[in-house]
């Protein structure tokens, strides 16, 4: 059984400082305050600030202006049509309702990387990172992972010394209960269930948990409906509900080459250094497409269809595992805690799908050496005899 560390004192202010100085710009503004320049340039007060291509996205999504209308307007027109086009939607909605947006910039690179709805990321990194010290005092829960990212988010995954969980009939599968703590622009904070598995220490977390709850500012009312969404989680020995059922599930479902190809991906995201020949070792999606092209079925030919019926050789429940072994062990690439916590998130999410790819493939075909109807049959019902 592999040992459980958690982060010291020294370790934990370490990566609070780190997420603080992660923190994104945010100011509140109308559009009637900036002007287009470009693509990639707004104009406010006279200040030309460059905007990301998700930003601008953004901006295109608050005109209702679809990107590929956008794409192929900017081809006929040019950019300076396109930048007409935006100036004169920008003004038709200042007329009637003058909106006002949340812009994210970058403080290390002054861009702005996202446009959001008004009163979004109003959560500060530090008032997020003190808001659940609280709580981790207060349940005394061990802090195991602590990372942000460069897109202002941070998350701390946590384990409840009393909280372990058994999975019946499933001898390996006996976990750490605890907590996941996030804050990012988009979703604000979220308290969510997190699982460490004591066999190898993988862990793992889901935004799609039935005991997931966020909030987007520290209100009184806010606080103490999350102080009661604690307490319940707490009186549960931090357990999702159905996480039993779920993992036996996956255990005895295969995995499609859909899902193996996505958890390759989810594992391909965190680095542009990761090496997929590497990652084999964790989801061997090689070794099952050369498995159908040993057939004579080519997994390129297949449709998106036949990929999510195309059984992998791997359960889900190994496929989750592997990905939460790359993001709770591999020190290979030296990715931060941030990019590893996201994956333990997509792992989570792959676990609690409503339904697996493959649950509704049936192996059984009566018909598979011999069809229903003769062939005098056939043709009475076709009104040929």
């Amino acid at each position: 059984m592999a040992n459980l560390t958690t982060l010291s004192q020294s370790a934990f202010d370490a990566k609070k400082k780190e997420a603080i100085g992660n923190e994104l710009m945010r100011k509140e503004i109308t559009l009637s305050e900036f002007n287009v320049v470009d693509n990639n340039h707004i104009d406010i007060d006279g200040v030309k600030i460059e905007v990301t291509d998700k930003a601008f996205g953004k901006l295109l999504g608050r005109l209702r202006i679809p990107k590929a209308f956008a794409k192929r307007f900017s081809e006929g027109f040019g950019n300076d049509g396109l930048r007409q086009l935006i100036t004169m939607m920008k003004s038709m909605k200042s007329s009637h309702n003058d909106q006002t947006v949340t812009l994210l910039v970058d403080p290390n690179t002054r861009k702005i990387t996202d446009i959001l709805p008004a009163g979004y990321a109003a959560i500060s990194n530090e008032s997020f990172i003190d808001f659940a010290s609280r709580y981790i005092d207060q349940y005394n829960l061990g802090v195991t992972h602590m990372g942000s990212s460069q897109y202002g988010g941070t998350q701390i995954n946590c384990i409840s010394p009393n909280g372990i969980f058994h999975v019946p009939g499933m001898q390996n599968e006996v976990f750490h209960t605890g907590v996941t703590f996030r804050n990012t622009p988009t979703r604000g904070l979220e308290v969510s269930p997190y699982l460490s598995r004591l066999i190898c220490t993988n862990g793992m977390t889901s935004t799609a948990f039935a005991e997931n709850y966020g909030l987007h500012n520290l209100n009184d009312k806010n606080i103490n409906e999350f102080n009661e969404h604690m307490i319940r989680m707490a009186s549960t020995g931090f357990q999702p509900v159905g996480l039993a059922d779920n993992i036996k599930k996956a255990h005895n479902t295969d995995a499609s080459l859909a899902e193996m190809q996505k958890a390759a991906s989810a594992i391909m995201s965190t680095d542009k250094a990761v090496d997929y020949d590497y990652i084999q070792r964790y989801i061997p999606v090689e070794r099952a497409l050369k498995a159908y092209s040993n057939l004579g079925a080519e997994p390129t030919t297949f449709t998106q269809a036949q990929m999510k019926n195309a059984k992998s050789g791997m359960s889900v429940w190994d496929v989750v595992n592997g990905m939460t072994n790359f993001a709770s062990n591999d020190t290979r690439y030296n990715i931060d805690d941030s990019r590893m916590g996201n994956l333990m998130v997509t792992a989570g999410n792959i676990l609690t799908k409503r339904q697996y790819d493959t649950e509704g493939v049936l192996d059984i075909n009566p018909f598979a050496n011999r069809g229903l109807l003769t062939e005098a049959e056939g043709a009475r019902v076709r009104g040929e005899a």
